[in-house]
């Protein structure tokens, strides 16, 4: 079972491939939700997900030395425009303290990889952005935990990739990244329109109500599977 989103060259979003096991369970929030203006099951079968409500999501940026693009900035920059989309506090995205602590990492294609991939194939091959996670194979289903390279155990269950080689400048590899924060929150599928952070062509870091109304909705919905 494969959980991958990607944006292939010139940022033009494409694999999405995914198998989701259906799971039981809670009844979804009894309250008012927005729907969603662009679907965001289309890349992963019709199946959504997101993480455990009231998670910290902690994340761990793995920075190297590029004063012209910088990873780190771009990845404050998502966590804060992300951070302010939840209704209900269903997630808060902060910094990790560690790769050790991380729940989440990203890092750039000039980088090694932190971790090694679980039991799904792991295939980014020219995206200039690519979210992953694998699906376990327990009852409700869960993210399998990833193991870092160094071959520790992690409390990792989603990686995100980018190629800084794609992005012009700092504002275009911060929309960049940003595009990768929505998929690893929930939003499996792409916007229609160029203005939306979740075109799959982004050119904006900052979420526009369309981007936050899906996410909202997707977050008010009992997913067929949980990070």
């Amino acid at each position: 079972m494969i959980r991958a989103i990607s944006c292939s060259t010139v940022m033009q979003c494409a694999r999405a491939i995914a198998l989701i096991v259906l799971v039981g369970g809670c009844d979804a929030p009894r309250v008012t939700r927005p729907d969603f203006a662009y679907d965001p099951t289309v890349l992963t079968a019709r199946k959504l997900y997101h993480w455990t409500s009231g998670t910290t999501i902690r994340v761990w940026a793995v920075l190297d030395v590029n004063d012209a693009i910088d990873l780190g900035v771009a990845t404050r920059t998502a966590l804060s425009v992300w951070n302010a989309v939840p209704q209900f506090a269903e997630y808060s995205l902060v910094m990790a303290s560690s790769i050790d602590s991380a729940d989440v990492v990203i890092y750039d294609r000039a980088s090694a990889a932190p971790v090694t991939p679980g039991s799904c194939a792991f295939d980014p091959r020219g995206a200039a952005g690519y979210t992953y996670f694998c699906p376990g194979s327990g009852i409700p289903t869960r993210a399998e935990h990833l193991t870092l390279s160094n071959v520790r155990a992690s409390s990792i269950v989603v990686v995100m990739r980018v190629d800084r080689g794609q992005a012009t400048s700092q504002s275009a590899y911060n929309a960049l990244v940003a595009h990768e924060f929505g998929h690893a929150l929930g939003i499996g599928g792409h916007s229609d329109s160029t203005a939306d952070v979740m075109y799959g062509a982004p050119t904006k870091a900052t979420p526009t109500t369309r981007d936050i109304a899906t996410l909202r909705y997707v977050l008010g919905q009992v997913p067929a599977f949980t990070l």
